[in-house]
């Protein structure tokens, strides 16, 4: 998976940097369910990549018919040879001479055994997850005639690609996509195929318009699912795309053939959504088993985003791939995606839901997907809907263990959070994993049973977040910040449970008594513009910096910039940034809420405890000054943070503290397994699982409306500086005065406004 925000083109999908997952048939003999077609002329070694993009997909069940288009390279001969004999899935169907590229296509498509069809041409690359996506797509979608993905552009030119069949009617002014795509049998046939009289390019435009015109259309998932080779010049081969005079005169031929797509014709596919009490199917169409070498996991979570959740589940993703384990990663939340590139630096079998499942059919894919991954264990972290689901994969996928991960309660959301939705499943579980021993309590006063709950810390790389001198001295030049200056971190969401109001008042009060500090804020929410306008109101910008939402590379330099680590939470589990902070050696100080005093003991921290917002802002400032005030305690404090880290709190330890809970669990499930669910009540819970979060997804969408409307019917009043209104007094008080005397001859009168316009520092 490609990094959007700075693409690696040598990465490609065969690349060896790639993380592998053994993606292998358990019957090479089953039946397939896809067909992909190759035309191959004289393409020669570079083929080779192409065969492994198709090797290694996720989806197994397949034939691939190579159409040898009259090949006569000996070179390009030998290379074919090859896979005549190496895999009964893969046919070579040879012409007898060549005839071009949608004769070759067309001859794929008349030989292919199965509903759905690949086309790839002969030197592109697919991504592991394509086919299986596009498959279910047209599955979830069937409204839809054919499906693809975003594309990378490789070889002679690099880019990414966005534009697809979503753009519709711009079809009729150029063609918008490379032909990797998965059709449905059906339409190819019902248009007749590709044109064969077209041998100079651009085939494939008159294809998707033939279709258009037909009443067909296709869709495009957001995600970069091939890669296209870019040769120096397409029109070297392709006559018809050559950006000049044939390439208009075919355009122009398109319009003469298909006229009615320019007269307001073209299809307008309208998606299907998802309707009240729609009923989840209870057929998997698809089968996919794939043999195992290694254990696996199947990992359940809401998105792929940047927060302390979210950099558990990837350390957790690392850990266990480096004990060779093979992960699965399915989303089921709606989102920001913005960190899946990060996951696939370490597997290739990652799902995000949304983008191309509609939500009834989540709950068969996932069945889908644990028959055919075959997980050793289902681990559900933060996901409402997988403890939903529950009951319906326990009906029809019992093998695995099932297990959750919660990192803290949150009373004022759903009463309590993820912690109160395992309590509730716990018969359902055969192990709760929690990140700390106050959640375990939390959960056991719930009514919870304590022998099934166990601790897990999440833990820090103290290799990855230590003190670094060098970087201290360049990131502090960067800044502006002088060596002798205090530095205080705060990082975390501007948000009210992260109190950036505290964090702002406190700061106020720093600066009152005079202490010479800078403060970073590393982070972005909703309390952004209240916290801009605080500091502004009370001159705080010399002591306080605002960086926005920073990647975490850059957090690393932050923190080993820093002196001091400030988080005044109103409730966490244990903060993650916490255990970062104390691996760079910083002293924390932070709230005494949640797990915290499990990490932060007296000697590497101040932790205070919860109360009203003006004592809270009292005791943090108290706590401050005093190391502020004495550099040798803060040093010292920040020294024993690190040593804790470093001998109790490490991140491979808890990878071998994970890995020893999936074994116990995988233990439970076999010998003291847990309820029973019969099939019909499993699809029963399913249904109302989907009904509920279509229902919660409609009031939330409403709410935000609804806030939406408030904010334009009563904007916020911007703040405006005590000078400018004082200027705007004086322009009021003095104004008639003003015109009588300019009327008057009196130009003095400019002159004067303008130095008490420069002496105010208005504009």
């Amino acid at each position: 998976m490609i990094n959007p925000s700075a693409p690696d083109y040598d990465n490609t999908p065969v690349s060896s940097k790639r993380p592998s997952f053994f993606y292998y048939p358990k019957d090479f003999l089953a039946a397939p369910y896809v067909t992909i077609i190759t035309p191959f002329y004289n393409t020669g070694p570079i083929f080779h990549e192409t065969a492994k993009s198709v090797l290694q997909q996720s989806f197994q069940q397949w034939e691939w018919l190579i159409i040898n288009d009259g090949s006569n390279d000996p070179e390009a001969i030998q290379v074919l040879e090859h896979y005549r004999h190496c895999d009964p899935r893969i046919r070579v169907i040879d012409h007898d001479v060549n005839k071009g590229l949608s004769a070759a296509r067309n001859t794929g498509f008349r030989l292919a055994r199965t509903s759905y069809v690949v086309q790839l041409d002969s030197d592109d690359l697919l991504e592991p997850t394509a086919i299986e996506k596009w498959l279910w797509f047209l599955e979830s979608h069937p409204e839809y005639g054919f499906v693809k993905g975003y594309s990378v552009g490789f070889g002679a030119q690099e880019y990414l690609w966005e534009k697809g069949f979503h753009h519709g009617s711009e079809f009729l002014n150029e063609n918008l996509v490379d032909v990797t795509t998965l059709i449905r049998k059906t339409v190819h046939e019902q248009v007749g195929g590709y044109d064969e009289s077209i041998r100079q390019g651009l085939e494939d435009w008159e294809f998707w318009l033939h279709c258009a015109n037909s009443g067909f259309w296709g869709a495009t998932i957001p995600e970069f699912l091939n890669w296209y080779r870019r040769r120096p010049a397409h029109d070297s081969r392709w006559n018809n795309w050559n950006g000049e005079e044939r390439q208009r005169a075919f355009h122009e031929m398109l319009k003469n053939r298909y006229s009615k797509l320019w007269k307001g014709g073209f299809p307008q596919i309208q998606k299907k959504w998802h309707k009240p009490w729609e009923q989840v199917s209870d057929k998997i169409v698809f089968e996919n088993r794939l043999e195992k070498k290694k254990p696996r996991l199947l990992l359940i979570v809401p998105w792929l985003t940047m927060g302390g959740a979210d950099k558990f589940n990837l350390d957790l993703l690392e850990q266990m791939t480096q004990r060779g384990w093979e992960v699965t990663i399915v989303t089921t939340v709606e989102g920001d995606h913005s960190w899946a590139h990060e996951f696939s630096r370490f597997t290739p079998d990652i799902f995000i839901l949304h983008r191309f499942l509609r939500l009834p059919d989540y709950p068969r894919f996932l069945r889908y997907l644990i028959q055919s991954r075959n997980p050793d264990v289902v681990l559900v972290s933060n996901s409402e809907l997988g403890y939903l689901l529950l009951p319906y994969l326990h009906a029809y996928c019992p093998e695995p263990a099932y297990i959750d991960f919660c990192h803290m309660e949150e009373e004022n959301w759903k009463n309590g959070g993820y912690p109160r939705l395992s309590v509730g499943y716990q018969e359902l579980l055969d192990l709760n994993i929690v990140a700390s021993n106050h959640l375990k309590h939390w959960m056991i006063k719930r009514g919870a049973d304590a022998s099934i709950i166990e601790v897990c810390y999440i833990n820090v790389d103290p290799e990855r977040w230590k003190p670094d001198q060098e970087v201290w001295s360049r990131v502090r030049k960067q800044l502006g910040i002088a060596e002798e200056t205090t530095v205080i971190l705060y990082s975390g969401r501007l948000c009210p449970q992260k109190q950036p109001r505290v964090f702002a008042q406190v700061m106020k009060r720093l600066s009152d008594l005079k202490y010479n500090f800078i403060a970073i804020v590393a982070g972005d929410g909703e309390d952004r513009l209240w916290l801009e306008n605080y500091l502004r109101r009370h001159s705080l910008d010399r002591h306080v910096r605002l960086l926005g939402s920073v990647s975490p590379d850059r957090m690393r330099e932050l923190m080993a910039a820093s002196d001091i680590f400030f988080l005044p939470s109103k409730w966490e589990g244990i903060a993650l940034s916490i255990y970062e902070a104390m691996a760079c050696g910083l002293a924390v100080v932070g709230a005494d809420v949640g797990g915290q005093r499990e990490l932060v003991i007296e000697g590497c921290g101040i932790l205070l405890p919860p109360g009203d917002e003006e004592s809270e802002v009292k005791q943090y400032t108290q706590a401050l000054s005093q190391l502020l005030k004495d550099s040798t305690r803060r040093l010292a404090m920040g020294q024993q943070a690190r040593l804790r880290i470093c001998q109790q709190f490490r991140l491979e330890m808890m990878g071998d503290r994970m890995e020893e809970l999936f074994k116990k669990a995988i233990d439970l499930h076999s010998t003291k397994p847990r309820s029973s669910v019969s099939k019909a009540v499993g699809l029963a819970c399913a249904n109302l699982a989907v009904e509920y979060v279509r229902i919660y997804n409609v009031t939330d969408w409403l709410w935000l409306e609804r806030e939406k409307g408030k904010k334009t019917a009563d904007p916020p009043v911007p703040y405006i500086p005590l000078r400018m209104r004082f200027y705007v007094y004086l322009v009021r008080l003095f104004y008639p005065l003003y015109r009588w005397g300019k009327k008057r001859g009196w130009f003095w009168l400019d002159t004067f406004k303008n130095i008490i316009k420069q002496k105010l520092n208005v504009s």
